[in-house]
């Protein structure tokens, strides 16, 4: 098993070396709306619902940590070529749901269920922002 290891390390910087830069470039696959849809609506609401029904246990905080790290690549995701509308407004609120989202981490990693909420304020600015100019044309976000 140890003599395997050097043989694999050679072939995987073999294939780095070797790779094309254009080879290994980031392809965006979803619309702006299917993550907005599929990652960012899905994982803002489970921390919102943390304000009707706190985690119990660490399998609860796992899943509202996972949900905060979603939405905090999310906004990352937003800002790749092929998704970013233009290089200034666009940039500014997708990074302010990437800081929305670092700061959701953060009340999770301590378990502190009113910063978590307190994040969850900073997540509404950061999507109403957004939707104004580039979804709603003016409106704001329906309230659930």
């Amino acid at each position: 098993m140890r003599r395997g290891l050097p043989v694999v390390v050679a072939g995987v910087l073999l294939v780095a070396v070797g790779a094309p830069a254009q080879e290994t470039g980031i392809v965006p696959v979803a619309t702006v709306r299917q993550l907005c849809e599929g990652m960012i609506t899905s994982s803002s609401d489970a921390l919102f619902n943390v304000g009707r029904e706190a985690p119990d246990d660490d399998d609860d905080w796992r899943a509202v940590l996972h949900n905060a790290l979603m939405l905090a690549e999310a906004g990352n995701l937003l800002m790749l070529e092929g998704r970013a509308r233009d290089d200034g407004e666009w940039m500014t609120m997708s990074r302010a749901l990437v800081d929305a989202g670092i700061t959701a981490v953060r009340a999770v990693e301590v378990r502190d269920v009113d910063a978590l909420l307190g994040a969850g304020d900073e997540i509404v600015v950061a999507c109403e922002t957004c939707h104004v100019p580039y979804r709603d044309g003016g409106l704001s976000m329906p309230v659930r």
